[in-house]
């Protein structure tokens, strides 16, 4: 038996209903674009896998839908499961070639070859889909910098306050240096402004923009929604917290009542006068964890 109430997201509703559509200066087509090659030789078809109950392209597709600022929306793929996947989920689908789905293939000629298979489009949201942290709040931000603001070129980066230093092979006789800053005035947090480092969750861009370079623009995405999984990670959970859940935030169980005869037991009865069981104590420590997990959730 369970309970359930509404969860908190970090990104309130109205925050991301408000997400629907913005000024435009004018009619371009704008497409929200994923690549999806089914080939990933890290983890087989990588891309839909479950992640929270969800397909990890689920929530990138949810995102960009959701934001309602997609004239259409596409997965670039060429697997017959992955289409299944991004079909359920809303998504058109442009089957690329074998050309552009080897595993060197760039993402630029990939995108290229879909802008040429669909020359009404004006904009190309490219995104990831490792990237199950993305809101529409996001994608608003970004693409008011194209279509109000007029630049050519948008793309996510995160401010990282880290030091860096050259890495020298053992043996070498070379001395490390830094990269980033003078050690003997090394700043405090406060003091450096740190730097800025690419996302990877999308890039955005005038159509003529993959063809020669524009004018430029970053938009600045929070630490807590930097999170892209490009191989097996115990991050697999930030979703869960940092993710977008959609217009209406789903329930979620806060109170949950075990019977410990057959859910706690590793199968070992000890007869006496009474009977017996012993308990796991890895349950009941799993148990724990999720109980901590979710104090912080609810």
């Amino acid at each position: 038996m369970a309970s359930a109430r509404r969860r908190n997201n970090e990104t309130s509703l109205d925050e991301c209903q408000s997400s629907s559509k913005l000024p435009r200066n004018d009619k371009s087509h704008i497409a929200a674009l994923i690549l999806a090659r089914g080939g990933s030789k890290g983890i087989p078809l990588k891309n839909i896998k479950m992640l929270a109950g969800v397909p990890l392209i689920g929530w990138v597709l949810r995102a960009a839908m959701d934001s309602g600022m997609f004239d259409s929306v596409w997965v670039s793929t060429d697997h017959d499961k992955i289409e299944e996947v991004a079909k359920a989920w809303g998504a058109q689908v442009h089957r690329r070639s074998p050309k552009v789905s080897r595993e060197f293939s760039s993402s630029v000629e990939t995108i290229q070859e879909f802008l040429e298979d669909h020359k009404e489009v004006d904009i190309v949201c490219h995104f990831q889909a490792t990237s199950p942290c993305l809101h529409p709040f996001h994608v608003k931000e970004a693409l008011e910098k194209i279509t109000v603001h007029g630049y050519d070129s948008v793309f996510a980066v995160v401010r990282r306050h880290q030091f860096r230093w050259k890495e020298v092979e053992k043996g070498s006789g070379e001395q490390t240096v830094p990269f980033n800053l003078e050690p003997a005035k090394r700043p405090q947090r406060q003091d450096w402004p740190g730097e800025l480092c690419e996302n990877g969750s999308f890039y955005f861009a005038k159509k003529e923009i993959i063809e020669k370079e524009g004018h430029l623009q970053v938009k600045v995405v929070s630490a807590f929604n930097q999170l892209s999984i490009p191989f097996p990670n115990p991050a697999y959970v930030s979703p869960i917290r940092y993710g977008y859940f959609g217009k209406v935030t789903p329930e979620v169980v806060f109170l949950m009542f075990c019977n410990i005869s057959g859910c706690l037991t590793d199968g070992k009865i000890f007869m006496s006068e009474r009977q017996w069981c012993l308990s796991n104590t890895r349950d009941t420590t799993g148990l724990r964890i999720l109980q901590n997990k979710l104090s912080s959730y609810c």
